[in-house]
């Protein structure tokens, strides 16, 4: 069975009646069902269920779709997942994804970790009664953390090289299996806990299932302070948001206005005992495309909360981007120099300074401006003139031209340049000169770009007479774009029918979840060659718009001039092209 037909399979087998009921109140309305949605806050009624259809469509926030959107979206969960768990429900098989000889030998290889971490989680918090494991009871009182707090993360403590080893092994898990999940190194003396003499914190996936560890020293010592489960099968820190479960459960209580971002998971956990319990944290490394992506399933809007020291500092500046990039709202809390959030909530009157701290926090860009105006004395000639050049070109990077207008008003009074100058640096033209058009692609052009890819990629695949195998090749040059359009242009050349299931056996495994969403992509009201020609077009422009701000930061770091006629050449054919609309 194809996957596309399983997943129609699935969604006839799904009562989406009794799936919306757990999450909401649904009465009967004629042939329908209403409810006040679950996505948005609202009293009259406006989420509609039709279990004919077996769709659902809210009037007042948008959102629609089938039983596989629903507890995607209101699990905040990946569509993979959502479909795994209604799978499971329905006592559905899922179909081969990947090509692997034994996918259910994977499966049970998988489950077997996943119980193997658990029980390690639940003897390193049992480990908490016992009397060795008085250093880690009195670092928990020093912290004033009460018996709830330190349940409600499943805090731990991990005794000595054996104990945990021991424990396993009698319930019956192997020592390649410890090892697999990231538990257990060797040495001579045979395996030992990695974890050993550490404050335990389980890292808790938002489907509830114990992925790895965080431990934490407590006595001096010439180890890390702190240490994470290294990578295994179940867990990447560069894909692991530390206390996301909880997110999800706040979530399931009512709607989450903004979350905080912060580094060390005692920061999440002083914030959550103070009250702000939409604290979480990144896995000790810099936030990446997909911490962003998980962050933007609760919220539209993230608060950077970092230590105020150097190195968190530099920390946050790493991270804006990446979250400004994936439309959410960022802003940044300046903490007192030298404090974290732990310190600030448990000082005197904490609760009330942080939340202080978090109305007086910065937009992205008003950050970036202030850290930028640090480096320079503003009252030398010279200085001015380079702060003038770097803030003008963060405006660049805006995609709101009223926001990149203000920015510059805000460089001109610091300055004292002319506003028409800075217009001219910062490569836009003045409001009332701007065309309304490229002004209207601009503003769209980040929110729609990845289901324009998706579009394309999905049109591809399905074979559709409109599109272009030539735009395909310019459009998608590298990652996983290229692979898919090489691999269906071959497997059409071949003659082969079925490309979506050669498409599971020729990607490698790091990219099947994406697959899975192109393949199951849903059309709508895009299947037409004038939505294919918008969608090529802004693609085009955004390859265009990228290769011209890199030509732009080398020009800034060498002062090469054949840099900058590059880029005048690139403006040019990028006006072009938006002029004629994508045309050759």
């Amino acid at each position: 069975m194809e996957f596309g037909e399983f997943c129609d399979r699935l969604i006839e087998n799904t009562d989406i009646v009794k799936l919306i009921s757990r999450y909401c109140s649904l009465k009967r309305s004629g042939n329908t069902f209403k409810a006040c949605c679950p996505f948005h806050s609202e009293r009259t009624p406006s989420f509609t269920v039709d279990p004919i259809k077996q769709l659902y469509h809210c009037f007042g926030c948008g959102k629609g779709g089938n039983a596989i959107t629903f507890l995607r979206d209101i699990e905040s969960i990946e569509t993979i997942d959502a479909i795994k768990m209604l799978a499971d429900e329905a006592h559905m098989e899922l179909p081969e994804l990947t090509g692997r000889s034994a996918p259910k030998a994977d499966k049970q290889k998988r489950m077997r970790l996943y119980e193997l971490l658990r029980e390690a989680a639940l003897h390193y918090h049992e480990n908490l009664r016992s009397p060795k494991a008085d250093i880690a009871n009195a670092y928990i009182a020093k912290r004033n953390l009460p018996p709830n707090i330190v349940t409600r993360f499943g805090l731990g403590y991990s005794i000595d090289s054996s104990d945990a080893v021991n424990y396993l092994k009698g319930k019956g898990f192997t020592e390649t299996e410890m090892k697999e999940a990231g538990l257990v190194g060797y040495n001579e003396y045979g395996y030992f806990d990695l974890f050993r003499g550490r404050l335990m914190f389980p890292i808790i996936s938002n489907l509830g299932q114990v992925v790895g560890f965080s431990g934490r020293v407590l006595e001096k010592t010439d180890r890390a302070k702190y240490y994470n489960t290294p990578q295994t099968e179940l867990f990447d820190k560069s894909r692991t948001v530390y206390a996301l479960n909880l997110l999800k459960k706040r979530r399931q209580l009512g709607m989450i206005d903004y979350i905080i971002m912060c580094e060390g998971q005692m920061d999440v956990i002083a914030l959550h005992k103070a009250g702000f319990d939409t604290a979480v944290a990144s896995m000790g490394t810099a936030l990446t495309y997909n911490h962003a992506r998980q962050i933007k399933n609760y919220t539209d809007k993230v608060y950077i909360s970092y230590d105020g020291d150097g190195a968190g500092q530099k920390a946050t500046l790493r991270g804006l981007d990446i979250l400004r990039e994936r439309g959410l709202t960022v802003k940044v809390v300046q903490l007192p120099e030298g404090m974290d959030p732990d310190e600030v909530v448990n000082s005197e009157n904490g609760v009330e300074k942080y939340r202080k701290l978090l109305d007086e926090a910065l937009p992205l860009t008003e950050y970036k401006l202030k850290k930028l105006r640090e480096k320079y004395n503003l009252e030398d000639r010279d200085e001015r003139a380079k702060y003038a050049a770097e803030a003008v070109a963060l405006t660049r990077r805006l995609d709101n031209p009223v926001e990149t207008e203000e920015y510059l008003r805000t460089i001109a009074t610091e300055t004292g340049y002319d506003m028409n100058v800075l217009r001219r640096q910062a490569e836009i033209a003045p409001p009332d000169e701007e065309p309304k058009q490229e002004k209207r692609e601009e503003e769209q052009k980040k929110e729609s770009m990845d289901k324009n890819e998706a579009f394309l990629l999905a049109a591809y695949i399905a074979d559709r007479e409109y599109v272009e195998v030539g735009d395909m090749n310019e459009i998608f040059t590298e990652g996983f774009g290229k692979l898919v359009v090489d691999s269906v242009t071959d497997s059409r050349m071949r003659g082969l029918k079925d490309v979506g299931a050669m498409l599971y056996s020729d990607l490698p495994e790091e990219f099947q979840q994406q697959l899975t969403d192109i393949v199951g992509f849903d059309f709508g009201g895009m299947d037409s060659r004038e939505m294919y020609s918008a969608c090529v077009l802004q693609l085009k422009c955004e390859r265009l718009d990228r290769q011209r701000d890199e030509l732009m930061k080398r020009y800034d770091e060498s002062k090469d001039p054949s840099l900058l006629i590059q880029s005048m050449e690139l403006q040019k054919k990028l006006k072009k092209l938006r002029r004629d609309g994508g045309s050759k």
